[in-house]
């Protein structure tokens, strides 16, 4: 509702400047809290096109604008600042829905690839975030009305599941274990790390990797097959434990024996992007050429290696690969099999190359592909949209998108709450990275496994009554949300360090938070003497005459607020940043509670206490619009 009156607004000072109103929509603004007015216009983004200064604009244009959606319009500096014509938006916003059929039906197809765990270990925090910001994506994207599938793709063909493999066939290390398999796993790992500069283990290592590669021995393919099944089954526990969920998984080893790769390089060295290096760091390599493009113009290095010289395919490479075949530019396509079942039956599928009875789907001929990578991928995928572009694969209508993150480091504290030992030394450091090395990955599991028992501890404490049923219930939920949530609601491109204690904090800036604000008010309209109130419908011409019952400034900021939701989903979409709705949720829940606890409800007057309930009662209806988008639910009772 806020873009109506937006839209309103660059109309009306369109016709004054006769400039397009698309142009002036865009540079108009929400000023902060400390200023004055509704919307404003920056004047100086427009002076050298009307050869006028920003002040004089500002100053002529406010004296003479006049509109019935805005009460006055303010000279402040260089800027115009609106302010709304209260009742009428209060009657336009309350009396209208905000549902996702605002957003009109999209014929894109989206394709999202997140999570890309080594299929040899447990998941930690660190790939946690990455999930969190994908399956958020996910249902950003399908509230939008896109259609979207998401990918995990396992790095089955690569090193790190080669260690673990070695250390059983070699080494003669049982390949079965009373430990949750993925913890299994990751403490075979850890144990051949240790290993990396033994000669008789590389050897093992690298005739183990052709091996896979070739995919000649059924031994071998057997035993890879299954280890890696069984240890990606483990992680996706974890994941479901999360609430989030996958539609296909896409094996390396698949794209390597349906030769994407080779067809690949092919059209790359067909359009003369391929070349063989002789000298410098790069020599015996083939690399992409990369000068033809201007961003790479004044840069020092202007190729990328593909192919080693010990021709091994680097990172890069296989990414370019993957990202033709997403977007249907290579001839082959998968085959399809069942891989396992969400809880809700849904079916979860896997690539296959080798069988050809496997069924055929359609997961193929994406127009967005968008790659939830950390941050410190940057280069490389910068790289492999630079291949497409090359190509002329990319355009207005396909695109790939990289969603990059910050990494994850934890507080010494976290660390030992979670039975790390620490030096001196680390316990006086503010975060502390990740050492896989060193084990000292805290995994999901544990992570949930502490916010669950300290949940349960404070819901006991405070509900003592209660049973231990529902206790265990209401812990999970909170230990779920408040996970997801303070990994989501940072700005996704800036590092984060994860304190344990701020998870569960009641406090602002939280999802209790958020959930304390719903509960509180939820209790409110679940009082018999209200529930008749908020459910009996207007009948037609009585809004107006309700809503103008809703005077006080505070009730117009909530309803500004809720004004703002569509604007926020846009905005989240477009720009990859779930963190907007985590933004909002806090911004509404802290109006809300102010509300809450400043202005009367049910000892109000009895029309103003009905329109004040039915306020309330859509403030919620957003608030779990909002929360469904970021896949978190609220507890009907804290």
């Amino acid at each position: 509702m806020i873009n109506t009156y937006k839209q309103h607004f660059a109309e009306i000072l369109s016709s004054h400047l006769n400039l397009p109103v698309e142009e002036i929509f865009s540079i108009i603004e929400i000023p902060p809290e400390n200023i004055p007015g509704d919307l404003a216009f920056p004047c100086f983004r427009i002076s050298k096109q009307i050869w006028k200064a920003p002040n004089d604009i500002s100053q002529d244009l406010s004296q003479n604008l006049k509109s019935d959606f805005f009460s006055s319009f303010q000279n402040l500096w260089a800027y115009i600042n609106a302010h709304i014509n209260k009742q009428k938006f209060i009657n336009d916003v309350l009396s209208s829905q905000i549902p996702n059929s605002k957003f009109p039906i999209s014929d894109s197809k989206v394709i999202v690839e997140y999570m890309s765990a080594n299929p040899n270990k447990p998941l930690h925090i660190w790939q946690a975030r990455n999930i969190c910001i994908w399956d958020s994506i996910r249902r950003i994207y399908s509230y939008c009305w896109y259609d979207v599938h998401s990918f995990d793709y396992w790095d089955d063909s690569w090193v790190n599941v080669g260690y673990n493999l070695v250390w059983h066939l070699y080494y003669k290390i049982p390949l079965e274990s009373d430990l949750k398999f993925d913890h299994y796993c990751g403490e075979v790992y850890a144990k051949m790390r240790n290993k990396e500069e033994d000669l008789e283990f590389k050897k093992y290592l690298s005739d183990l990797l052709i091996q896979i590669e070739e995919w000649n021995d059924p031994t071998i393919n057997e035993i890879h097959t299954d280890y890696v099944q069984k240890c990606t089954i483990e992680q996706f526990k974890s994941c479901r434990r999360m609430n989030a969920h996958f539609d296909v998984v896409n094996r390396e080893t698949d794209i390597l024996h349906l030769k994407f790769f080779a067809e690949t390089m092919d059209k790359l060295r067909e359009n003369g992007y391929i070349k063989y290096m002789e000298e410098w760091a790069a020599a015996g390599c083939r690399v992409i050429d990369l000068s033809s493009l201007p961003e790479y113009a004044n840069q020092e290095k202007q190729y990328q290696i593909l192919i080693k010289s010990d021709w091994v395919a680097t990172y890069v490479a296989k990414d370019i690969a993957f990202a033709m075949r997403k977007l249907w530019y290579l001839s082959k396509d998968f085959k399809y099999d069942v891989f396992t079942h969400a809880p809700d039956w849904k079916i979860i599928y896997t690539t296959h190359s080798q069988d050809h009875d496997k069924m055929k789907w359609h997961f193929g001929n994406y127009d967005i592909s968008i790659t939830v990578i950390d941050n410190r991928q940057n280069a490389a995928q910068e790289v492999v949209k630079s291949s497409l572009k090359l190509l002329w694969y990319t355009n207005d209508r396909k695109q790939y998108l990289h969603l990059p993150y910050g990494v994850v480091y934890l507080t010494p504290q976290t660390l030992l709450d979670s039975w790390y030992k620490l030096t001196d030394e680390e316990k006086s450091e503010k975060r502390l990275p990740f050492a896989s090395r060193k084990w000292r990955t805290v995994t999901i599991d544990e992570m949930m496994e502490i916010l669950h028992q300290k949940a349960y501890r404070e819901t006991k404490e405070r509900h003592p009554e209660a049973l231990d049923i529902r206790l265990d219930e209401v812990s999970e939920k909170l230990a779920i949300w408040s996970f997801r949530f303070l990994l989501t609601k940072t700005d996704i491109s800036k590092d984060i360090t994860f304190d344990l204690r701020e998870a569960l904090d009641m406090q602002w800036e939280s999802w209790a938070y958020v959930l304390y604000t719903w509960a509180r008010l939820n209790k409110l309209l679940s009082e018999p003497a209200v529930s008749s109130s908020t459910n009996t419908p207007l009948i037609k011409g009585e809004h107006r005459g309700i809503w103008s019952l809703l005077t006080e400034d505070l009730e117009f900021d909530i309803i500004k607020k809720l004004s703002e939701f569509e604007s926020v989903v846009i905005d989240a979409q477009k720009d990859l940043a779930p963190h907007l709705i985590c933004r909002y949720l806090l911004d509404l829940s802290k109006l809300l509670n102010s509300y809450y606890a400043n202005i009367k409800i049910l000892s109000a007057p009895y029309n103003i206490k009905n329109a004040r309930l039915r306020l309330v009662d859509q403030s919620l209806e957003i608030l779990k619009k909002a929360m469904n988008l970021i896949w978190m639910q609220f507890i009907e009772k804290m």
